[in-house]
């Protein structure tokens, strides 16, 4: 009941169009939302809105803190059909540091298959992903990029040459930011 009201409160201040209010119902949900919230605000990214929102919108999503969020997430990135879009909540799976090791083949599938720039978010994901990837995950993922490598342009070419060195290589950990 309360995510509702959050919900509400956030739909409300869209409408309004006065960013006092929706800065307060994205702070409210930047630090007491949880997964509920992924597709509404992707849906509220499709509307249109100031520039200044979305990009508030985007940074909750580079803000992701919650595992349990990445299923969620994903589920979506996964239904995305605007390009633009897509891109940016790529970009931030790598930005949120988040484990996203059980959706390598997706992540390889869109350095294979999609656009350049969504394929170089896709591969920071994987040059940053950490987690168990299962042996044979792991073998069909450099099967299937071995073949492409041939048919693929040359930018992508050496994206994919790369990730013939880093998937093997993926640490079960993430490793600690040193300052």
């Amino acid at each position: 009941m309360e995510n509702l009201d959050k919900l509400n409160r956030l739909k409300s201040a869209i409408k309004s169009g006065n960013p006092e209010l929706i800065d307060h119902a994205l702070d409210e949900i930047k630090d007491h939302g949880d997964d509920t919230f992924i597709t509404p605000l992707i849906e509220f990214i499709h509307q249109n809105l100031s520039r200044d929102v979305k990009e508030k919108i985007f940074q909750l999503f580079t803000d992701l803190k919650h595992e349990n969020s990445v299923d969620q997430f994903i589920h979506e990135l996964q239904n995305e059909k605007d390009l633009d879009i897509l891109e940016r909540l790529v970009a931030s799976c790598w930005q949120n540091g988040l484990d996203y090791s059980k959706y390598l083949p997706w992540f390889v599938h869109l350095v294979i298959d999609q656009e350049f720039q969504i394929a170089f978010e896709a591969f920071t994901v994987i040059e940053n992903m950490y987690g168990k990837i299962e042996g044979d995950v792991e073998t069909l993922a450099i099967e299937k990029i071995e073949k492409s490598i041939p048919i693929a342009e040359e930018r992508k070419q050496y994206l994919l040459k790369g990730l013939l060195d880093i998937i093997p290589n993926i640490p079960l950990d993430q490793d600690p930011v040193d300052f």
